[in-house]
């Protein structure tokens, strides 16, 4: 099975306008042509569309203006054949391209007969614009043809890095190629320093994500019995897909060998798939019928199945193993767990759920990478795409000027820093959604990259867990639907609540009071189930420090300290520019630094913290005693008989000149001061950063007492109020910006 053969060519041709689609695979060595015509189109006028595309047409450029559009139909594979047949397309012309053989020279045989027919085909549909898929051998020969008649190419999935002899295919691709759509930003990057023009490269994200995104059927388990047998469940079987490597052809097989005894040992139910046609192939199966696996009743060996069904086994998979690229691709997309073999995949970016085992000179290591990977549960992974592939590379195709002259030019060094896209081919931002779960509103935000608050949205957060969860879902989803049309990218999302929680899962292992039933709760699953994205969560003390550090007083530091002045009293701490969680991940509970033997009773059950002092609730319960008293009021103050007294009326009486409230906060204030004390001789950072609503109001108090009480060594740290409106939606949105763009597009 090889899923991801498309190769893809358009064609607009000269009088009689149409559009042509090529798509490429040796697997069944024929190469079919068809060609109907149809309505003339404007000269530039370039679209196309391939089987993985089909169903994205209508919706991204509109019925009407689909009917108008011409497409023709080329490959080198029956199976493909039959297919592209049943999706109404007239097949025209065959040629006969594939030597036989299966090895080195029978691969370089049948690129020099394909360059030998292809003249005459691309002669007759005298191409505007070729559009070549990958990094096959077949494709190289394509774009050689095209690159000496004068037509324009137009490389998909360009500047990416494997292993074999594709690097090498691909990249020879990339030189002759005019236009560039690339899947990553990686990728992107890799083209520019290879001296192509960034303005003829658009990162697009791979096309098959536009599918694969929403490809799980209900009927998968029909699908699962005919592959696999009656008796079959999702998640408890493997699927196998491991190709030769050309450069190494003797290890790969040796690897395969392995592999299979692995897979026979470990004793699950396994659909295997002969390898591709590369040299080395004959070897890999001659392996497979040593082993007698198409006897063995655990095995089903297969030489083909069809990409809808190939998808839905992999979606529902309990494992892939192998060295095909759908497991570093494709696989992720669905969070199945992959375990990668060898090096025929060396250099791809890959997602959580992909375990590389680069070599292995027994089966032990391949067999404890099966026992560590089977039914993991994974999030499913966007670093190949977001599901808007298409619609991006619509757009770039109808911008192409088929009029402009047709010398390639290089963009030699030093090689511009340029913006993801031309924003002639595609605006759109980088953000990411950011969510504030506290414990009165709910709230979610679109966040770009700068640091801007594109859009927020508030609810009351509900008091039920069920409740609360489908808010989460329900908003995230209302805010990813929206972004599109605020020309916003969502690379991933990031969450902030109240309590300990377990980054490293996204579990909150126990919140604070303020949010009830909110222990050893799962975020990170359920949000990334419903939007496909990656999704980080943390404490909201910890979030603000990361806010600092890539928006605020903290930019650029190495050693800082934010504390969180609000309704309680929390913080993070960032060492050598790192997020210190701890062994238990409650560190930087700076509210619960003990300042007093015999202070007041704190919400955590101790006496004499920060937070029973310096909190909006500690403020809040010493302005009732003095309101009980008839302490509080003084000229110039009214408390209407509904409102509650808060810390709000007890800063207000100390400005009015009560000596009561000022006594009250300057107690407040040398308990927080005593406690940041205690973390400069702590952790010595170089600046320490008050946020919160009453951080001005402790500002010149904490200076005092830092200058009174700490080390003479550490008295000379600065202490600044912070400048950001919204530290946790900020700290949860850098969470997901700063950790997806070193990995996604």
């Amino acid at each position: 099975m090889q899923h991801n053969f498309t190769t893809i060519q358009q064609y607009s041709t000269g009088r009689k306008e149409t559009t042509v689609v090529l798509s490429f695979s040796f697997q069944e060595h024929e190469l079919f042509i068809g060609l109907y015509d149809g309505k003339a189109l404007p000269k530039s006028s370039i679209f196309y569309s391939t089987r993985i595309f089909s169903s994205n047409i209508k919706n991204s450029i509109g019925k009407k203006e689909t009917e108008e559009y011409f497409i023709k139909h080329a490959c080198l594979s029956r199976n493909t054949y039959r297919m592209i047949e049943q999706d109404d397309f007239d097949i025209n012309t065959s040629l006969h391209t594939i030597v036989r053989g299966e090895d080195e020279a029978a691969m370089v045989e049948s690129v020099g007969l394909a360059l030998v027919k292809l003249p005459d085909v691309l002669n007759r549909l005298k191409p505007d614009v070729m559009i070549v898929h990958g990094d096959r051998f077949d494709a190289l020969a394509v774009a050689t043809s095209a690159a000496l008649m004068n037509i324009r190419i137009l490389h998909i999935e360009g500047g990416e890095v494997s292993g074999t002899i594709d690097d090498s295919i691909r990249h020879a691709i990339t030189k002759l190629a005019h236009y560039h759509v690339c899947c990553t930003r990686s990728a992107e990057l890799h083209l520019i320093a290879m001296c192509e023009d960034h303005k003829r490269i658009l990162l697009a994200g791979c096309p098959s994500y536009d599918l694969l995104l929403n490809a799980k059927t209900k009927d998968y388990q029909s699908i699962l019995q005919t592959w696999l047998g009656d008796d079959v469940k999702p998640k408890e079987y493997i699927v196998a897909l491991q190709h030769p490597v050309t450069t190494n052809i003797k290890h790969s097989v040796k690897m395969f060998e392995l592999t299979l005894n692995a897979l026979i040992t470990f004793e699950k139910r396994t659909l295997i798939l002969f390898p591709n046609i590369d040299a080395g192939s004959k070897e890999m199966v001659r392996a497979m019928r040593k082993q007698g696996i198409e006897q063995n009743p655990n095995f089903r060996a297969v030489k083909h199945i069809p990409f809808e069904q190939f998808i839905q086994l992999v979606a529902y998979a309990g494992l892939m193993i192998g060295n095909s690229s759908c497991g570093v691709r494709e696989a992720g997309a669905f969070g199945t767990p992959v375990i990668n073999l060898g090096t025929r995949q060396t250099g791809r970016e890959t997602g959580e759920n992909v375990l590389h085992v680069r070599d292995a000179d027994c089966q032990n290591k391949i067999l404890h990478a099966l026992q560590l990977q089977f039914a993991k549960q994974y999030p499913c992974s966007k670093i190949y795409g977001d599901g808007n592939a298409v619609p991006r590379i619509l757009k770039f195709l109808k911008s192409i000027d088929i009029n402009e002259p047709l010398q390639k030019n290089f963009c030699f060094p030093p090689v511009k820093e340029c913006i993801s896209q031309d924003i002639d081919h595609i605006l759109e931002t980088q953000s990411a959604l950011a969510v504030d779960l506290g414990g009165t509103n709910l709230r979610v935000a679109i966040i770009s990259m700068q640091g801007d608050l594109i859009k927020k949205y508030i609810q009351p957060n509900p008091e039920t867990f069920n409740e609360r969860i489908a808010l989460i879902r329900k908003m995230c989803v209302d805010a990813a639907t929206e972004s599109v049309n605020l020309n916003c990218r969502i690379l991933g999302v990031g969450i902030s609540t109240g309590g300990r929680v377990n980054p490293a899962e996204g579990i909150v292992l126990h919140s604070t009071k303020l949010i009830q039933e909110w222990i050893s709760v799962d975020l990170r699953t359920p949000i990334s189930d419903a939007l496909h994205l990656p999704v980080w969560v943390d404490n909201d003390g910890n979030c603000a420090a990361l806010a600092e550090k890539k928006y605020g007083h903290g930019k650029g530091v190495e050693n800082f300290v934010t504390v969180i002045t609000g309704t309680g009293i929390g913080g993070g701490i960032i060492h050598n520019s790192e997020l210190i969680h701890g062994s238990m991940f409650c560190a930087a509970e700076l509210g619960h630094i003990i300042v007093s033997l015999d202070g007041p009773e704190c919400m955590c059950g101790a006496r004499g913290c920060i937070e029973a002092y310096a909190s909006g609730m500690g403020l809040q319960r010493e302005a009732k005693k003095l309101h009980d008293e008839d302490l509080l009021m003084v000229e110039g103050m009214s408390i209407k008989n509904e409102e509650a007294v808060s810390a709000v009326h007890l800063i207000q009486a100390a400005k009015l000149g009560n000596t009561k409230a000022q006594n009250v906060l300057r107690t407040a204030g040398t308990a927080l001061g005593i406690g940041i004390v205690n973390i400069l001789h702590t952790v010595n950072p170089s600046l320490v950063i008050l946020s919160g609503v009453l951080a001005s109001t402790f500002e010149s108090m904490v200076k005092d007492v830092i200058a009174q009480r700490a080390l003479s060594s550490t008295q000379n740290v600065e202490v600044l109020v912070s400048d950001l409106l919204e530290p946790a939606l900020l700290g949860a949105a850098s969470m997901a910006l700063d950790y997806a763009t070193r990995r996604t597009y």
